[in-house]
């Protein structure tokens, strides 16, 4: 993997709805089949073989820094990889956090507009067995201003689903499940869409990809099948557990 690429996780939300969930501790270190949610990402992108990673905090809640700073600093320093914590004196986004990782790859202060790389960013809240070496090499094949993860996901509606010919029923199918194309919450970001966020900015990856497509950059998709799940309370905990055990040769350490 070319050293300019950088890894991103953000980890610097407030994990509302985990909390309310009944967790005693911030989502970012909510445990999954014996890791917290940020080590199974870190382990992920130095799977990628990226070769920098940085991993975004609340300056408020020092429990995640510590964890950062002391445990994965520790992983990546064992896969030879340097590794920076962002902390977060007000809320970036989503993807906010990438505008300060801009510059630290090309030898200038982070901020600086000189950056040359590309950004593998992915959320601390998620878990997939994705290829990030995959996605990043469709970014760069594609020559993309940003690059984004998506597949199918399956939602049901609550309600029966009546399909008519005129006003004959023809079919009646109680709670249908129909696939929905989201976003797999990672990203590849080059100069460009770094360049798009200013320092400091709070910025959500959908606010990011409109001001992209707005500015006629390009905007692409790597459509995937693999394993994915959000953890935002404890009952998608349990899910995540079922998921990681199932796929255990896709979220190997």
């Amino acid at each position: 993997m070319p050293s300019e690429a950088a890894g991103l996780i953000m980890a610097g939300g407030a994990g509302e709805r985990m909390r309310l969930s009944g967790s005693a501790v911030p989502k970012p270190l909510v445990s999954v089949a014996g890791r917290p949610l940020l080590e199974w990402n870190l382990l992920a992108l130095l799977r990628a073989g990226l070769g920098e990673i940085h991993v975004s905090v609340p300056a408020a809640d020092g429990r995640v820094r510590d964890f950062a700073r002391s445990r994965c600093a520790e992983l990546a320093g064992r896969h030879g990889a340097r590794f920076a914590v962002i902390e977060e004196p007000q809320p970036l986004g989503s993807i906010g956090a990438a505008a300060c990782v801009a510059g630290s790859l090309a030898g200038s202060p982070a901020g600086s507009p000189a950056r040359r790389g590309d950004i593998v960013a992915v959320n601390a809240d998620n878990l997939t067995s994705l290829d990030l070496r995959a996605v990043l090499a469709a970014h760069r094949a594609d020559g993309a201003a940003l690059t984004l993860a998506v597949h199918d996901e399956p939602f049901t509606i609550p309600y029966g689903q009546i399909t008519l010919e005129g006003s004959r029923v023809v079919a009646y199918r109680e709670k249908p499940s129909f696939p929905v194309r989201i976003c797999s919450a990672v990203s590849v970001l080059g100069p460009e869409a770094v360049h798009a966020i200013a320092p400091g900015e709070s910025i959500g990856l959908p606010a990011l990809a409109n001001r992209l497509l707005q500015a006629g950059a390009a905007v692409r998709a790597f459509h995937h099948a693999a394993p994915w799940i959000d953890v935002n309370d404890l009952a998608a905990r349990e899910r995540a557990e079922a998921l990681v055990t199932r796929f255990a040769d896709g979220f190997a350490a």
